[in-house]
């Protein structure tokens, strides 16, 4: 998130979620983002099909 210098943690299970602020970054850290998927046998081509229909063009 543009001007906090915290890591932003979201979690979702099933219909719950919710966010909360973590650690600072540290100066060496290279700021990025991770979406992390658990679960068997995921239709992982649902999933980046409608990941990438989020991206802004």
């Amino acid at each position: 998130m543009k001007g906090v210098d915290r890591k932003v943690v979201f979690q979702g299970v099933h219909q719950m979620m919710g966010s909360d602020l973590a650690g600072k970054w540290i100066s060496v850290e290279k700021k990025n983002s991770k979406i992390v998927f658990i679960g068997i046998e995921l239709p992982k081509d649902l999933i980046t099909d409608g990941l990438n229909a989020c991206l802004v063009k």
